[in-house]
């Protein structure tokens, strides 16, 4: 971990250190969350490579429309397997948790905001 002074901090190191965390935790047993991490493991890559190229609104639109999609997908009961529900949870967590650090409203009231 880089001690940076925390104005430097940016939403690339928040990210950064969810894969890290995901990749290391000793916390819980991966093997039980192990479908779980492979989601979030795949959205917290998307999200970094988008914060090198979006800027603020692009984003989160964006990560919006993925959670509405994905809503629809679960209340449609479009993934059947548990590995896949898993997965996409995991997804669907990872997007909300980095949204929360841009705007902890983005937790509560996705609806409202396109």
């Amino acid at each position: 971990m880089v001690d940076k002074k925390l104005n430097q901090f940016t939403l690339e190191d928040v990210v950064r250190r969810k894969i890290h965390f995901t990749n290391t935790n000793t916390i819980f047993n991966r093997a039980d969350f192990e479908n779980d991490y492979e989601g979030e493991l795949l959205a917290y890559n998307e999200m970094l490579e988008d914060i090198k190229e979006m800027n603020e609104i692009e984003f989160v639109d964006k990560y919006i429309k993925k959670i509405r999609k994905l809503g629809v997908q679960f209340e449609n009961r479009a993934f059947t397997e548990e590995r896949d529900i898993e997965r996409m949870s995991g997804y669907n967590n990872a997007i909300v948790s980095i949204l929360k650090c841009i705007d902890p409203i983005h937790e509560f009231d996705l609806d409202d905001y396109i």
